[in-house]
């Protein structure tokens, strides 16, 4: 089998391991792949892919994200904060992962998406489906929402909604844990869902897939995922005001859920169990993404010539320095802006400091404080041309070299920028 639905901690607490864990974890169980889906991130996709390639394991690439119907709701003139669903989407090719980043980003794009969490509207997902796949996910999902008021018509319709969008890429998911109470108006709370989502599957003929929900590694682990939410609520430790109902969403192979199935009392078909873990093979085989191997720096150009560009900026910030044509600037200064020039073009730097030209540009024009230099950065000409320092390197005997050598990279924008002035 392979866990489709996973959380690490860069679900901002609500999940507390790495996916070296997970990867460890995948490899005593002999999974052949892991899919990492963070609450409305996608912080962790290179380290996920990193740990995964390292140990033979296929990385997955998803998100669990928030989702609403509508983005802004108002009542009684004032904004309040709306029910947020999840759904969850996995990158099938390269364009569903320029799909999931294109929704990560509208999801903190302004304060219409991002409010309290990164959200996204139904139809934003349903206008970047292509390439991406979609799981029913857990009790939170906008299926079970329409459920909690007896809306069986209107869950099924966004059921089939989902399955004419993502077609033969939608899959049900279950859960098998311990929330069997009532929860949200449902009166069986997970296995409620449950019988649902597998009826209606069976019924439009769409794949079942069980998910442990994972949020940390180890059995046990419960205890320190309530404290890590006590951190994000701001509780103390003598008063916390959550504590985690599930306490099994440790990392799950096939004999827990037919555990689960019946310590919970779910009691379905042991044969149903096995071909839902199954299922979740069936898809992780059609998911086929790969991060490209870095090899270099990779960066987004700023022009269709960044070499060309960086070469005018630095001529011109040289001219405004001496308020001086260019060709009549000093000549040692010519030389100098020449010999970075060509280090930097060779070494493949030019977008890296037009990025972060732009970004100081944006420091300046907003009135945010940046500091005179910082270390090697203050021996370029070029970055004070660009400026990004207020020191002449010349004037002060600076050497580039300790900028930018055969053996060193560019470091100008680390801890650049300060919160106030008297730190300068």
């Amino acid at each position: 089998m392979v866990q489709l639905h996973l959380h690490s901690l860069y679900s901002l607490l609500d999940g507390i391991s790495t996916s070296e864990e997970y990867v460890k974890k995948a490899q005593k169980y002999n999974h052949s792949s892991i899919a990492i889906t963070d609450h409305g991130k996608c912080s962790n996709f290179f380290n996920h892919s990193k740990a995964c390639v390292k140990s033979g394991i296929k990385p997955i690439f998803g998100i669990e994200m928030y989702v609403t119907h509508n983005l802004v709701t108002m009542e009684k003139e004032k904004r309040i904060r709306g029910k947020n669903n999840h759904v969850i989407l996995l990158a099938e090719n390269e364009e569903g992962y320029k799909n999931l980043l294109r929704l990560n980003y509208l999801s903190m794009s302004d304060e219409t998406h991002f409010y309290y969490s990164p959200r996204v509207s139904m139809e934003e997902v349903f206008e970047n489906s292509k390439g991406l796949y979609c799981g029913t996910a857990c009790i939170g999902s906008p299926f079970a929402y329409a459920l909690k008021d007896g809306n069986d018509v209107d869950a099924e319709n966004l059921f089939i909604k989902f399955m004419d969008v993502f077609k033969d890429r939608f899959y049900a998911e279950i859960q098998l844990n311990e929330l069997t109470n009532e929860i949200n108006g449902l009166k069986n709370g997970q296995k409620t869902y449950n019988d649902w989502i597998i009826e209606k599957a069976n019924k439009h003929g769409v794949p079942i897939v069980v998910t442990g929900d994972v949020h940390y590694a180890e059995k046990g682990q419960d205890q320190l995922q309530t404290l890590a939410i006590a951190i994000r609520n701001k509780d103390t430790i003598d008063k916390l005001t959550f504590e985690l109902e599930s306490k099994n969403l440790y990392y799950h192979d096939t004999i827990d859920y037919i555990n689960f199935n019946k310590e919970y009392n779910y009691n379905y078909d042991e044969k149903f169990i096995l071909s839902c873990c199954n299922n979740s093979d069936f898809i992780a085989n059609k998911l086929d993404y790969k991060m490209p191997e870095r090899t270099k720096m990779i960066l987004p150009k700023v022009s269709d010539d960044d070499e060309a560009l960086l070469i005018q900026k630095a001529k011109d910030g040289l001219s405004d320095y001496f308020k001086l044509p260019f060709e009549n600037c000093p000549i040692e200064y010519k030389k100098r802006l020449g010999t970075e020039l060509e280090v930097i073009i060779r070494k493949g730097f030019c977008s890296y400091l037009l990025i972060l030209e732009d970004m100081f540009k944006f420091a300046r024009e907003n009135d945010i404080t940046h500091s005179t230099s910082r270390g090697s950065a203050g021996g370029s000409l070029i970055v004070f041309c660009l400026k990004m320092t207020t020191i002449d390197p010349l004037k002060f005997g600076l050497l580039f070299e300790r900028f930018i050598s055969a053996n060193r990279m560019a470091d100008c924008v680390y801890d650049y920028f300060v919160d106030d002035k008297e730190n300068l």
